[in-house]
């Protein structure tokens, strides 16, 4: 039995947690090209952590663009998983943003002085990052409040 999947991208740009999800999925890459390569424990935490959400982020982002229907069929309450899932990954980039401004907010190195300002850009990136989360898991909390089964709400009719 072939697996038929369709794309629904109308979800990103026509819904607000569509949007956070990009800015989440954006974020992210700048946190990671800006905090590479680790060489000290908070950079090894901090990315670890972006990876993590990232990887999260992709299979939310991959949920609602084609694979809502297949995996619905398992009966779980996605929008439950998907807002712990975004809590803690508010909570996790608050640890990391915070250890990597800690780190690299006071330190002067004239020889390396680039490299410690990518990773206060990291940091930046990070806190930006951990707002967008947080207002994703308010915004999906509302969602699951207003339907508890799990099922999305409708868009609201223009």
């Amino acid at each position: 039995m072939p697996l038929m999947l369709e794309l629904k991208y109308e979800y990103f740009p026509a819904t607000w947690p569509g949007r956070i999800k990009l800015l989440q999925l954006i974020f992210a890459f700048f946190c990671l090209v800006c905090g590479a390569p680790a060489y000290k424990d908070t950079q090894h935490w901090f990315l670890f952590v972006v990876v993590v959400c990232l990887l999260g982020t992709v299979f939310f982002s991959l949920y609602y663009l084609c694979l809502a229907e297949p995996l619905n069929k398992l009966q779980v309450n996605w929008l439950m998983v998907e807002f712990w899932f975004t809590a803690g990954a508010t909570f996790l980039y608050f640890t990391a943003f915070i250890a990597m401004l800690a780190e690299f907010s006071g330190v002067e190195d004239e020889e390396y002085q680039y490299w410690i300002d990518s990773n206060i850009t990291a940091g930046v990136f990070g806190l930006f990052n951990d707002v967008v989360y947080a207002a994703g898991a308010y915004l999906i909390y509302v969602d699951w409040k207003a339907n508890p089964t799990g099922v999305s709400a409708p868009p609201p009719a223009v």
